[in-house]
């Protein structure tokens, strides 16, 4: 009878979970019973003749489900995969590790939320409050509350963040440089985005809607970069969403077989599906016409904002210098005895908040073979020199064209350009960009001495556009105080244009890319100013600036140029026109820089260097000054006078902006491991999360097993389930159509487990089949209809009770160790880190 029933129903049918007591005392034996006697094996009643559940077992919770760590996992990992298209937008894998610490804790804590099955709306909402408390950790610590809660001053932070971003936005191009404003915003899209992507994925188990979320990372990068979203991050992203399609499927088959491994065809058919769409994406637009000239998934950067400059005046040059490697490399060569300032736009307009160069495309001439005189400019420069220089960008993608200054034509430059009269800036009209191009520019450089330049009376106030002189009503009166004392007693322009200059290069000033945001001035505009000249520690925008504003109070016309600094020198050289020798230099990111221009009438536009430790200063003011022309309180001119203090341009001021800038980039390197080991904690705490589970259950488990009850109750099922579990770790899984003894059995010649190890494991199985089908019977009571109830003879309970001895630990121990040692170094670390048994641990068939 008991083989008979074996056949018939295998005993996997059974749940492994304890049963309560009141369900077990009064089983109820089939009819076809009487009359016979009690075989050593007992067998469960057929699934005909199990009576219907009761309302307490209809009401016990869903099934449970831990296969939402492999769909959360893997939308971590699409929403990385589609964040690589982030490189070229921002400067490449900046980006990584802040979104890494924004994304471990939202999922992390989300998946969390699921394992203690709660509602899908509280997951989603502690996933948006881990979101919150991870952005204030890294971009609001000094604001929040415990690290993680945002506090006072938060919202004027984010403030200040928020303009820092918007001021990269609108006066970039791609690549970005990377600051704390743009990663803020970034980290933030990405954490909502994260958040959808596993909702749909796994709490509204729609992974295929996932994909519109992921497409969204996407669409930045088509817009904003020169070649598009790019193959590479295209087919990544592709692939990770793949692989979420295929983890959910996967999911789903878990759950609709109640735990039971499912079929694995669908990761075939994704498979072919998948690759043929891949195909079709990379294959068909070799043979489509001007796709390559689209945005998506490569192509040409669509121009949605109109043009923008490659430099920030304002902020990014501040960034460019706290970037400890420099990128967007450029190569000059050029015949000039002088070092060569590479010029790419000038500011003007100090009226806004922000000041940004004026494109003035109404007034602008097309062509720039032929570039003519400036406004203002005379007609030809005294004893000047024709310098040719050719220009090599490379990656340096800006519409506004470097060229040494005053330019007099640009030849072999691709796309259309203009040059603007009131300042000979080169501005691409086609939405082109210097990016690879190799132009030649020839330019006039003047010969500037101290003695003419201080000839030079003030200028007449017809001689250059207003915009050269205006001063906005808001110009703080710290401008124009410190003005008059500084250069409030000279006549000549060149006295007071040197005297501010001095002025600023003083001892008093410090050269630093911390303090402005330290400080908050970090920027451009008058307040900045203001700020600057009270705290007197800033960077060569905050130099360059204050002295032009100072030099229109003054009553100088002047303007901000923005460009770079000469560079260092290769050693090689090239053969330029008419035989001219050309030596080439080479410039990157950290070579960005400001400087003021000064307007002498009849010489033109005069370049300063008010910045200590940046830039060369030009041999008519490098000079201990000594005004060459009256004070305004001499009547005879008998007795110039001088300013002492303001004679030290040598070393020592820009030694102390050296270790200033030395200091500052030491301390944020030393703030990059930091954050380094944080990311590095938290994935591995991720990566780790399947072995404490695992170790957790078996801890409890074991103490199920020690714990000393009156009969033993779930101890033998316990140690029986671990066995079991350990052993499809190790690559040898229980079968859903297993009993105790064919499992047993095959596990010992497929294992070869030999001795003890098969003795353990005997006594585990014999412990488990008396646990689960014999203990109960010494309450078994009389049945209606069968032998032995009401008039029948009753069954001896002897019959039915065999004494067992109760599991031990040592068993489970013993089996595990001798599957360890008979399997090889891969197939432990994968028991270990990656057990099987955690993705099975609430099958509803299980371990017979």
């Amino acid at each position: 009878m008991g083989r008979t029933r074996d056949r018939g129903r295998p005993c996997a049918g059974r749940d492994l979970p304890h049963r309560d007591p009141s369900t077990r005392a009064a089983p109820i034996f089939p009819r076809h019973h009487q009359g016979t006697s009690m075989t050593s094996t007992l067998d469960r009643p057929a699934a005909a003749d199990v009576p219907a559940p009761t309302a307490s077992a209809a009401a016990r919770p869903s099934l449970p489900d831990p296969w939402h760590w492999a769909v959360t996992g893997a939308s971590l990992l699409a929403v990385l995969a589609a964040a690589t298209s982030l490189n070229g937008v921002v400067d490449a894998w900046t980006w990584f590790l802040p979104v890494v610490r924004t994304l471990v804790p939202v999922l992390l804590a989300m998946a969390l939320t699921r394992t203690l099955r709660l509602s899908g709306v509280l997951s989603a909402l502690v996933g948006v409050l881990a979101l919150v408390g991870s952005l204030t950790a890294q971009f609001f610590p000094r604001q929040s509350i415990l690290a993680i809660v945002p506090g006072p001053g938060t919202s004027l932070e984010l403030q200040r963040l928020l303009a820092q971003a918007e001021e990269t936005v609108v006066s970039q191009v791609a690549p970005v440089l990377p600051g704390a404003g743009i990663f803020l915003i970034v980290c933030a899209a990405l954490g909502l985005i994260a958040i959808l992507v596993d909702v749909c994925a796994t709490t509204l188990r729609m992974p295929a809607a996932s994909g519109l979320a992921l497409f969204t990372v996407l669409i930045a990068p088509a817009v904003v970069k020169p070649n598009g979203v790019g193959m590479s991050a295209f087919l990544v992203t592709a692939l990770a969403y793949l692989l979420l399609l295929a983890l959910a499927q996967w999911r789903e088959n878990r759950l609709a077989s109640g735990g039971a491994r499912a079929s694995s065809g669908f990761a075939g058919r994704s498979v072919i599906i998948g690759a043929s769409a891949l195909a079709v994406t990379v294959i068909l637009p070799l043979f489509v016409p001007g796709f390559t000239s689209g945005a998506f998934p490569q192509g040409a950067r669509m121009n949605v904002w109109g043009n923008a400059t490659g430099l920030n005046p304002a902020v990014t040059l501040g960034n460019d210098l706290r970037n400890p490697t420099g990128f967007g490399r450029i190569a000059y060569s050029t015949n000039s005895d002088t070092p060569l300032y590479l010029r790419a736009v000038t500011l003007e307009d100090f009226s806004g908040r922000r000041w940004e160069p004026d494109q003035r495309l109404d007034g602008r001439e097309s062509g720039v073979r032929d570039i003519g005189a400036e406004q203002g400019a005379p007609e030809s420069v005294p004893d000047g020199t024709t310098v040719f220089t050719r220009i090599t960008t490379q990656s340096y993608a800006s519409p506004w064209l470097l060229s040494p200054y005053a330019p007099e034509g640009v030849t072999d430059l691709s796309g259309r350009w203009a040059w603007d009269p009131a300042n000979l800036s080169i501005l691409a009209t086609d939405g082109g960009s210097t990016a690879r191009q190799s132009y030649l520019v020839q330019s006039r450089s003047a010969a500037l001495t101290r003695e003419g330049l201080g000839s030079i009376r003030p200028s007449e106030s017809d001689s250059v556009p207003e915009v050269f002189t205006e001063l906005p009503d808001d110009t703080p009166d710290i401008v124009r105080t410190t003005t008059d004392e500084v250069a409030g007693d000279f006549v000549n322009p060149y006295d007071k244009a040197l005297a501010i200059q001095n002025y600023l290069r003083g001892p008093r000033f410090t050269y630093s890319v911390e303090a402005p945001v330290d400080g908050g001035y970090d920027g451009s505009g008058m307040d900045v100013m203001a700020r600057f000249l009270e705290s007197k520690s800033g960077y060569c925008v905050h130099y360059a600036g204050t002295m032009a504003v100072m030099a229109r109070a003054a009553g100088i016309p002047s303007r901000v140029a923005v460009g770079y600094t000469p560079g260092s020198p290769t050693g090689d050289t090239e053969q330029g026109p008419a035989g001219t020798e050309l030596r080439e230099f080479v410039v990157d990111s950290r070579n960005a820089h400001a400087w003021p221009e000064l307007y002498f009438e009849g010489v033109g536009w005069v370049q300063f260097e008010p910045t200590p430790s940046r830039g060369v200063v030009p041999t008519y003011a490098q000079q201990a000054f000594a005004p060459v022309g009256p004070r305004a309180d001499d009547t005879d001119a008998l007795n110039p006078g001088g300013l002492p203090a303001g004679g030290r341009t040598g070393s020592a001021e820009e030694t102390a902006g050296a270790e200033d800038g030395t200091q500052a980039g030491g301390a944020q390197d030393e703030a990059q491991p930091v954050a380094g080991l944080l990311a590095v904690a938290g994935i591995a705490l991720f990566a780790l999360l399947p072995l404490l589970l695992r170790s957790a259950r078996t801890r409890s488990r074991r103490r199920s097993v020690a714990a000393d009850t009156p009969d033993g109750t779930g101890a033998a099922t316990a140690a029986w389930a671990e066995t079991t579990e350990l052993a499809g770790d190790y690559g040898y899984p229980l079968e859903p159509t297993d009993t105790p003894r064919t499992f047993a059995g095959r596990l010992g010649r497929d294992a070869r487990l030999a001795g003890s190890p098969v003795a353990s494991l005997a006594r585990l199985r014999t412990a488990y089949e008396y646990e689960e089908y014999a203990e109960h019977l010494d309450v078994i009571r009389p049945v209606d209809g069968y032998a032995g109830g009401r008039g029948g003879n009753s069954l001896p309970v002897a019959m039915l009770a065999r004494p067992v001895a109760a599991p031990r630990w040592d068993d489970v121990e013993t089996v595990t160790r001798a599957l360890r040692s008979g399997s090889s170094w891969p197939t432990r670390v994968r028991a270990r880190l990656f057990p099987q048994s955690l993705l099975n641990r609430f099958r509803g068939t299980v371990r017979r």
